[in-house]
């Protein structure tokens, strides 16, 4: 598979559809979370997901361990650690430092995609962008933003220590297992690899993993597990095999974005200009990153 210099039409429709699945399944998680603890729900998306591709990798004749397994066990860590990361950040600090400082990954998308990647190097335009639209995250989620005590700031380095942990994921799929393993079995790797980890970290958090189970908490847990982590992380993997790291990551503040918008459209949260200018932000700086 070989990697484009520039997104085109069909990446940049893909990233947009992604990052409104995403932005929903911010929805999603909290209906979720009102019967089954966070780290454990992640778990059981992970099951979902895992077994699903699992069944139709060996429909398609697929073998599930074609080879780099141990570099799949590191994505599978990785991808559960981060995970841990963002988990503990919500206990001592505010889903809105959490949710800025956990979408300065781009930034160490292209700074990590600079040093270890080549041919996608740090340009005027895309620091330009990367800024813009980082700055209009800040607009959006500045509203609850407030002086950090000791124990906020901790929160808040573990969300960027999550932001660290995801570009490092990226890139070292990047380096290791594009062009071994297909992108199918890169999520393979990830989503089985990462359930004892989820699992095990439940445990020691001392989650209560199940409280109660309806229609509609279920109904979340499958979007989550079918759509999400199978459907929308395979295309997610597609890309990440085929275009630049820090230009579809610039794609990804878009997502927080839908994610105050499917508030609004299912949750009833109120229309603000503070959206509408961070809208404004975020689409130019994507813009600006992927000029030539």
């Amino acid at each position: 598979m070989t990697s484009r210099e520039t997104l085109d039409v069909k990446a940049m429709a893909l990233l947009t559809g992604l990052c409104i699945l995403w932005g929903v399944n911010s929805v999603a998680i909290k209906v979720s979370t009102a019967g089954i603890d966070p780290i454990f729900c992640a778990g059981i998306r992970s099951v979902i997901a895992g077994l699903g591709l699992a069944v139709w990798m060996k429909s398609k004749g697929m073998r599930l361990f074609p080879g780099s397994i141990l570099d799949g066990v590191a994505v599978g860590v990785l991808f559960g650690v981060e995970f841990a990361f963002l988990f503990s950040s919500l206990v001592f600090t505010t889903v809105s430092s959490a949710s800025i400082l956990l979408y300065t990954s781009p930034f160490f998308h292209t700074l990590g995609a600079n040093f270890f990647l080549k041919g996608d190097r740090i340009t005027v335009a895309k620091g330009l962008g990367l800024l813009l639209s980082f700055f209009g995250i800040v607009i959006l989620l500045s509203k609850h933003v407030g002086l950090p005590s000791f124990v906020e700031l901790t929160g808040d380095l573990f969300a960027i220590a999550a932001a660290i942990l995801w570009a490092l994921t990226t890139i070292f799929i990047r380096r290791r297992l594009v062009g071994k393993v297909t992108h199918h079995h890169t999520l393979f790797y990830q989503t089985i690899f990462s359930i004892p980890i989820l699992f095990a970290l439940s445990m020691l958090f001392g989650e209560t993993p199940i409280r109660h189970v309806d229609v509609l908490i279920l109904s979340s847990i499958l979007f989550q597990g079918i759509i999400v982590a199978f459907i929308s992380y395979l295309f997610w993997f597609y890309l990440v095999y085929s275009y630049p790291i820090s230009r579809i990551s610039g794609f990804t503040f878009l997502t927080p974005v839908f994610a105050t918008i499917s508030g609004i459209l299912f949750l009833h949260e109120p229309a603000t200009l503070r959206l509408g200018l961070s809208l404004l932000f975020v689409s130019l700086g994507i813009y600006v990153v992927n000029q030539k």
